[in-house]
Order: C-alpha cells, then sequence, then structure tokens
C-alpha cells in the first residue's frame, strides 16, 4: 500500500506542476505569429497599382461588373506598397487607406487584411480569383459583404498603352 500511495502522490505533484507551467505560458501568443500559420501563396506586388473597380451582389452580375470596373479606370483606385510591404488599401468604412497584410490560410486562400489578426479575421477580405489582369474579393464579415458585395479590380493599362 505505501508504493500505491507513493505512486498516487506522485502523480498529484505532476499534475500541480502541469498546472503551474500552463499558467506560466497561457499567455497568448502575438498576432503576427498566428497570422503566419500559412504562408500566402500570392505576392503582394502583383497587387501593386491603378485599378479600376466594382462590385456585384448577384453571380449572374458578374460579367457586367467586370466591364464595369474596367470602365471605371478613367478614376482608378490605386493600391500602394506599404511602408512595411503590406498593401495600402481601405478597410471597410474607413476613409483613409492602411497598410494591410497579404496573409496564407489552410487549402491556399489568400486574405487582405490587418497584419495584427489571423487570416480570415472579421476585417480580412478573401481572394477569389485572381490573373494577371483582374482580381476579385469577398468580404469575410457577413454585414461588410452584404453592403459591400463581391469586389471586382481590373488593371488599368499604363498611359498610351492598348487595353
Amino acid at each position: 500500500m505505501g508504493r500505491s500511495v507513493r505512486l498516487a502522490a506522485l502523480g498529484v505533484a505532476c499534475l500541480g506542476l502541469a498546472g503551474c507551467n500552463s499558467l506560466l505560458s497561457s499567455s497568448p501568443l502575438p498576432a503576427v505569429a498566428s497570422a503566419g500559420a500559412f504562408p500566402p501563396t500570392l505576392s503582394s506586388a502583383q497587387f501593386v497599382g491603378a485599378w479600376g473597380l466594382a462590385s456585384y451582389h448577384n453571380d449572374a452580375d458578374r460579367a457586367r461588373t467586370e466591364k464595369e470596373a474596367k470602365a471605371q479606370c478613367n478614376k482608378p483606385y490605386v493600391i500602394a506598397q506599404g511602408p512595411n510591404g503590406g498593401l495600402m488599401m481601405h478597410l471597410a468604412d474607413q476613409a483613409t487607406p492602411s497598410e494591410l497584410a497579404l496573409k496564407g490560410a489552410d487549402a491556399g486562400r489568400n486574405y487582405i487584411g490587418p497584419a495584427n489578426e489571423p487570416a480570415g479575421g472579421a476585417d480580412d477580405r478573401e481572394i477569389v480569383a485572381v490573373s494577371a489582369d483582374s482580381f476579385t474579393t469577398k468580404w469575410v464579415d457577413a454585414d461588410t459583404a452584404a453592403r459591400y458585395g463581391t469586389m471586382v479590380y481590373a488593371r488599368c493599362k499604363a498611359a498610351g498603352k492598348k487595353a
């Protein structure tokens, strides 16, 4: 019986130490570390430039919206490289652009949003289609998506080049 008591005491001591250790390491990891769990499969450089921008709410309107986005190049939406390598873009309902990060997620998904939040956060938009001449994003937050719709960006050709 003495051996059983010692084993039980050892088990209780181990649980106590494990509990102390979990208290010491329970502080959350920095958001940047959790946001980088998956590297993005796209480069931020491919989004820098002047873009025609339009949006739609119904998938049946996509082709028409792509044409409308190209027509907006007379007043383009400009995406600049941020000072930390991100993209200077507007968050929903914000009048001034912020530096946003390109973030990777599982299954090769990519998001654009605040660098200090994990990929797929409420302020993010998912990149659902991308080519050399366009990209399409959907807002993650349902309320924001309902207001802004699916965003289509069409690359504006430089002055003097044929479209």
